[in-house]
Formats: C-alpha cells, sequence, structure tokens
C-alpha cells in the first residue's frame, strides 16, 4: 500500500506539471501531497471507516461541522496502544497472489511469515499486482472465539529476524502496561458502557461463554483485564468489526482528527468547490488502478468481497477519477506572457532581482568565514560613523552600548544601503531592457500578419480567432479574448 500511494503521488505530480508548466517543483510536490491527502482522508472516512464502526458509529460520529480550533487533534494513548490494534485480528495467515485471472501465480501464496523482510518479493515474484488482487478479492480472516489472532503471529512473528519468534498478543498487552494504560473496566466507564463487576455482565459484549471462564481463569476479576484483551474479545457490533468498546474510542478519535484539522479536506478554505467535487470521485479502487501494473479489472468497493457485488467486477476505466483540469491556473494574455499563458523566462529576472536576499553583514559570520578584506570594511566604518545622519544614533549607541557596538550597527548600516543601492541599479537596467522589449513587441504588431495578432491557440495546435467561443468539452467553454498585442513564438 505504501507502493501504490507513492505512485499515486508521483502520478499526480506528473500530470500536475503537464497541466501547469509555470509551476516550480515545490509547487508542484505540494499541491500533489495535498491531493493525496485529501484522496487518502475521503476513503477512510466515507468508505472505509463506515465498515468498521458500522452504521450507529457513523451516526455518533456525525458529519463534518468545520474547523474547530478548540479541538485537540493528537493521537490519544489508548487509541494507538490498543484500539487501533484491532486489525491484528483480521490479518490472514496466508497472502494469496493472484494472476490478471484471479488464479494463484507460480510461485503461489505466501505463508505470512515468509513476507516480512522479504522485499525481493516484489520484485522477483509478480511485483504488487499479485498481492494487491488478493487483498481486494479474498475476505479478511475470520474472528473465531478459539482463534482471534492466526498463529502466524503469536508463534512465527518475524521468525526470519529473530532466534525466537515473538507474539504479537504479548507484544499488545506488554505495550499497554508500559504505557500506563487503564484496564477494561475504566474505558468501559469512560464510554458509559456499565461496569462488569462479573464476567457475566460481560454477556452481551462477549457472548462465548467458554471465552469469559477463560478470562475469569486467567484475571479473577473483570477490574483486572487488559484493555486491548477485553477491547479485541468482544463481538463486533452490527455492520462493522469491532466491539462497542472499541468503536466508541475510534469515533471519538476520528472525530477529533477531523474537526481539529484546519487543513482537512472538507475546510472551505482548502479546496476550491470544484475541486472538492473531484476529490470526492476518488476511491482506494481507482487508486490502485492507477498505480497497479497491469490491473484492468477491480471490485468497484474493495472493502466489501466482489461476491457480494453487482457486478463483482469493473473495468477500472468505468470508475470516476479525479479531473486535474480544475487545477489548471489560468493567465491573461499580455505583453508579459507568451500565447500559451506562460511566463515568459525572459521577464523572471526583475522579480528575482527584487526579492533575492542580500549577503549579510560580515562581522557576523563565522571567523573562519572571514577573509583578508575585512580589516579593510572594518578601516572604512570610520567614513559612515562621521555621516550627519548616524551622528545621532552613533551617540545612543555609545552611551548604551560602546562603540563595539557602534560599530556592529554601522556595519549593519552599512549592508543594507549598498544592498538598496544594488537592487535600485538592477531595477533600473531591467526598466532599460523591459522598454526596449516592449518597443520590440510594438513594431512587431504594427508589421505582423494582423490574423495572428488577433487570435490565439489551444494546446493541440488549433487557431482561434478574437472573440471566438467553443466548447472542447460538456464541461468547460473557452472563449478566445485578446487583451493586447502577443506573438507567436
Amino acid at each position: 500500500m505504501h507502493t501504490i500511494w507513492m505512485r499515486e503521488h508521483n502520478r499526480l505530480a506528473s500530470e500536475l506539471r503537464q497541466i501547469n508548466p509555470i509551476w516550480d517543483g515545490e509547487t508542484i510536490y505540494q499541491e500533489a501531497r495535498k491531493i493525496v491527502g485529501a484522496e487518502m482522508q475521503h476513503i477512510t472516512y466515507t468508505h472505509w471507516l463506515p465498515s468498521i464502526i458500522g452504521p450507529t458509529g457513523m451516526n455518533m460520529l456525525g458529519s463534518y461541522q468545520g474547523y474547530n480550533p478548540m479541538v485537540d487533534a493528537s493521537i490519544s494513548n489508548v487509541f494507538a496502544t490498543a484500539a487501533f490494534r484491532f486489525g491484528h485480528s483480521l490479518i490472514n495467515p496466508v497472502l494469496q497472489r493472484l494472476n490478471y485471472n484471479f488464479t494463484s501465480i507460480s510461485e503461489g501464496p505466501l505463508p505470512l511469515h515468509k513476507a516480512f523482510f522479504s522485499p525481493w518479493r516484489l520484485v522477483e515474484e509478480g511485483g504488487v499486482d499479485p498481492l494487491m488482487r488478493g487483498l481486494f478479492s479474498v475476505p479478511a480472516k475470520l474472528k473465531t472465539p478459539h482463534q482471534t489472532l492466526n498463529s502466524e503471529l503469536t508463534e512465527r512473528l518475524f521468525e526470519v529476524a529473530h532466534e525466537v519468534a515473538l507474539d504479537l498478543a504479548a507484544i499488545n498487552i506488554q505495550r499497554g502496561r508500559d504505557h500506563g494504560l487503564p484496564g477494561y473496566n475504566a474505558y468501559r466507564k469512560a464510554c458509559d458502557l456499565r461496569e462488569a463487576e462479573t464476567f457475566d455482565d460481560l454477556q452481551y459484549e462477549i457472548r462465548n461463554e467458554k471465552l469469559r471462564e477463560k478470562l475469569k481463569h486467567l484475571y479473577g476479576h473483570p477490574g483486572n483485564v487488559d484493555v486491548w484483551v477485553g477491547g479485541i474479545l468482544e463481538d463486533p457490533v452490527p455492520g462493522g468489526k469491532i466491539g462497542p468498546l472499541f468503536r466508541c474510542i475510534l469515533v471519538e478519535q476520528f472525530r477529533r482528527l477531523r474537526d481539529g484539522d484546519r487543513f482537512w479536506y472538507e475546510n472551505p478554505s482548502v479546496f476550491k468547490p470544484e475541486q472538492l467535487t473531484q476529490i470526492k470521485q476518488s476511491s482506494l479502487a481507482r487508486v490502485i488502478c492507477d498505480n497497479g501494473d497491469n490491473i484492468t479489472e477491480i471490485n468497484q468497493d474493495v472493502f466489501v468481497l466482489p461476491k457480494h457485488q453487482n457486478p463483482q467486477l469493473v473495468k477500472c476505466q468505468t470508475l470516476p477519477a479525479i479531473n486535474l483540469r480544475f487545477w489548471t491556473e489560468c493567465c491573461h494574455v499580455n505583453i508579459f506572457m507568451n500565447i500559451r499563458g506562460c511566463v515568459d523566462e525572459r521577464f523572471k529576472s526583475l522579480s528575482r532581482s527584487l526579492v533575492g536576499r542580500q549577503r549579510r553583514a560580515i562581522n557576523y559570520s563565522y571567523p573562519s568565514d572571514r577573509h583578508s578584506s575585512f580589516a579593510e570594511q572594518s578601516n572604512s566604518n570610520a567614513t559612515i560613523n562621521s555621516n550627519p545622519r548616524l551622528d545621532g544614533i552613533n551617540e545612543d549607541l555609545e552611551v548604551q552600548g560602546g562603540t563595539e557596538d557602534s560599530m556592529h550597527f554601522s556595519d549593519v548600516y552599512e549592508e543594507r544601503i549598498e544592498g538598496l543601492e544594488r537592487m535600485l541599479e538592477d531595477f533600473k537596467k531591467e526598466m532599460r531592457q523591459l522598454k526596449r522589449k516592449v518597443k520590440k513587441l510594438e513594431q512587431h504588431c504594427k508589421i505582423g500578419d494582423t490574423s495572428k495578432s488577433k487570435s490565439c491557440v489551444e494546446e493541440n495546435g488549433t487557431l482561434r480567432r478574437n472573440e471566438e467561443t467553443w466548447s472542447p468539452d460538456e464541461c468547460t467553454q473557452c472563449s478566445c479574448k485578446v487583451l493586447a498585442c502577443d506573438f507567436l513564438e
């Protein structure tokens, strides 16, 4: 999944670069990152979370009401340490690897313990596609009273890297104690669930009687039960994958993550309305299609088994996709821009010279960086100190901090004056160059073909007349507006 999302970021960045050639690398990266984050938020809250917490949990979560600066969006200890590790009970002991016909590849299924620390399998055994097909077409592990976590996790975890294999269940229990989490009963009380005085009080959450007897034998009293153990053993709520305790913790955490995030994708200040509409077209199925090596068919909702959907599989190109055309930055045609709406490289030097950072005062640099001219510059301070504009300031500095502070201030003042003078000279030079270029453009307009000087060109090269209107697709209408004399390169 990390590989799939990395590819999604790079795919978006490549498309953004094509539609916005004037963007620099940092702008492209940040906008692609922003879109990927929004896709993840939309998929998580709209497609994945309902399958985990069920309809009741979604009603508890409620809809987005806007950014609330009073909400703490950090991750709670109990969420990170216990509740969000519910997924360990859903992991299959064997990873199915399927080809384009949804039959096993020649290397066969992969036992889970052989998948850890084996990145070479992606290169030599079919790439990411077989694993992705196995994940979206094979059911997750069924949690039973006799086996909550499969034996690959409790008896053979990281067997390749350790002399003695680890036990994930034991690690989860010990982690909760290391983090100082209160017991199962304490969180039941916090979630408005009945505190259990006896294990029979848990009959509605842990319905298997033999399982409750095992807990009684191990812990003696419900108040001694670790929160991860109690939460993971609860029967799933209707329509979800977790019990009522973990549902409570997840709902509270995902509400905080959403409402306390000022960059939340539905916040009106983050995306334009038309861009947000496109973000809501995204799905994990489409992300997998766009970034797999050769995935052409997929179930429309990858969080639901194909056999529970009609049709079971659909062609990738039929799935809705984000149209990045709504991220196109348009600009009017004028003498500073060419016909494609891109800033001419010859006119960029002006802005660079005006905002460029000047070198800092030499006596604030490291001694090893100071060259031989430093002494000459220090001697020249006497001339600046005699400047009538600085006399009053220097006198104040002598009273407050002595001659050394006065020297430092003078050097800084000198540096700023020199920087301003250089900037003004550069500005005058650029203005002279601009005047010559404008004069040439005016001459070109006078002697050039009038049909060309009153037209614009589409990306595909189609020539359009001034005031002409056309529709490249059903969503967009374009109009050729020539605001000044333009020229074709």
